[in-house]
């Protein structure tokens, strides 16, 4: 059964790629704030949400959903975020890493953010399976 550590290092693979570089949209995981907050990027996690199957008397893997929380502009409309969302889902919808298996996702609009009036956020949401 994968651990913890193995599951969050599962989607931290994805963004330390030359790939995700490419795209130009800077990645924090849940927790990490940086001095400075760029016009737009996504901060991540992984939220374990149910026991796996028990098989053979041992549940052997996590299950839950891992959680992209998209910042764009705020006043520019809910283009960007469509934009970003559609990244998000060509990188991990219905893709393996490692250990961990990710199915589609859905998107949901937060609105303007409550901490900086400046940014326009989006939640993206995948199921996942991590053995």
């Amino acid at each position: 059964m994968a651990s913890y550590s193995e599951l969050m290092s599962s989607f931290d693979s994805v963004f330390s790629t030359t790939e995700w570089t490419s795209v130009g949209l800077p990645a924090f995981p849940a927790n990490f704030f940086p001095s400075t907050y760029p016009d737009e990027f996504i901060r991540y996690q992984a939220v374990p949400s149910e026991e796996g199957v028990e098989e053979y008397g041992r549940n052997l893997y996590k299950s839950g959903f891992f959680i992209v929380e998209i910042y764009a502009q705020s006043n520019k409309g809910p283009k960007r975020i469509y934009e970003i969302a559609s990244v998000i889902e060509d990188y991990f919808a219905n893709r393996s890493f490692m250990k961990t298996q990710v199915s589609s996702g859905t998107l949901q609009v937060v609105g303007i953010d409550k901490d900086d009036t400046s940014l326009f956020r989006a939640d993206y949401s995948l199921k996942f399976n991590s053995f």
